[in-house]
C-alpha cells in the first residue's frame, strides 16, 4: 500500500475506469452506486493510508490532476453525486479544508454570494463563507464585538471563473441552490445534503433535507486528497 507506484496510479486508474464508463452510455459512478459499494470501501481504506512521500526521492507527485477529474466526469454538474464532489474539491481547493468536520461546518445561512466593482469598472463576484459569530463574550474574555470582527476578517472567498463558467465555483454553487427544496436553504446546520435516490437528471430538485452522511464524504475526501494540486496546496 505504501508503494510509490500505488500511489501515484491506483487513484488515476479507478478515474479512467469512470471515463470509461461514461463514454460508453454507462451511467454507473464506481465511487457511489450500491453495486460498487464493497470497490469503494476497500479502495478508501487504501487511500487512507497511503503516504505520499518517500524520504530518500523526495515528494511522490500524483498522477491525479484537477482537469483530468473535470475530463473524467467526476468534476461538474452530471449527477448529484458528482455536483456534491465538486463542491467539495473547491472548499478543499479554496478554503483549505481537508477533514470532514471543517466541511460539516458550512451551512446555508454562512455562505453568500458578493458582488464588487472594480477599479476599472468590471464586476466580479465571489462566493464567501461567514465563520459562525457569537453574540455574547466567551469564557476566554474577548468581547463579542472583536471576536464578530476578527471572524469578518477571516472570511474565505473562493472567485468566479470568468474563462470557464463550467468550471466556476459561483456558478455550480448557484445551481447546487437551484437543486435544493427552499426548506433548507435557510438552514444553519446543513450544506452537503444526500442525494434523493428516486430524482433523474430533470427533476426540479436532487436533493432531500438530510445531511450527507460522514462516511459518504470521507471516501469523497479520500480520493479528492489524491489530486495534485490539493497536495502541493497541502
Amino acid at each position: 500500500l505504501h508503494n510509490p507506484f500505488t500511489i501515484c496510479f491506483a487513484p488515476w486508474f479507478c478515474f479512467v475506469v469512470g471515463q470509461f464508463l461514461f463514454e460508453n452510455d454507462r451511467m454507473e459512478n464506481i465511487f457511489s452506486d450500491v453495486i460498487y459499494s464493497q470497490f469503494n470501501t476497500e479502495f478508501t481504506k487504501i487511500l487512507r493510508h497511503l503516504k505520499p512521500s518517500v524520504p530518500a526521492a523526495g515528494y511522490v507527485q500524483s498522477r491525479v490532476e484537477e482537469e483530468f477529474l473535470w475530463d473524467c466526469k467526476q468534476l461538474g454538474a452530471y449527477s448529484p453525486i458528482v455536483l456534491l464532489n465538486t463542491l467539495l474539491f473547491f472548499c478543499c481547493k479554496y478554503f483549505g479544508f481537508t477533514t470532514v468536520e471543517q466541511h460539516r461546518q458550512l451551512s446555508f445561512t454562512q455562505l453568500t454570494c458578493c458582488t464588487r466593482t472594480n477599479l476599472n469598472h468590471t464586476r466580479t463576484t465571489s462566493l464567501r463563507f461567514y465563520p459562525t459569530t457569537s453574540t455574547e463574550a466567551q469564557p476566554d474574555g474577548v468581547p463579542a464585538k472583536k471576536r464578530k470582527k476578527d471572524n469578518v476578517e477571516n472570511v474565505l472567498e473562493m472567485m468566479e471563473n470568468l474563462e470557464n463558467p463550467l468550471h466556476c465555483p459561483v456558478r455550480l454553487y448557484e445551481f447546487y441552490l437551484s437543486k435544493c427544496s427552499e426548506s433548507v436553504k435557510q438552514r444553519s446546520d446543513l450544506f452537503f445534503l444526500r442525494p434523493d435516490r428516486c430524482c433523474v437528471p430533470s427533476s426540479p430538485h436532487w436533493f432531500s433535507s438530510s445531511p450527507l452522511d460522514g462516511d459518504t464524504m470521507e471516501a469523497m475526501l479520500a480520493r479528492l486528497l489524491t489530486v495534485r494540486e490539493l497536495q502541493d496546496r497541502r
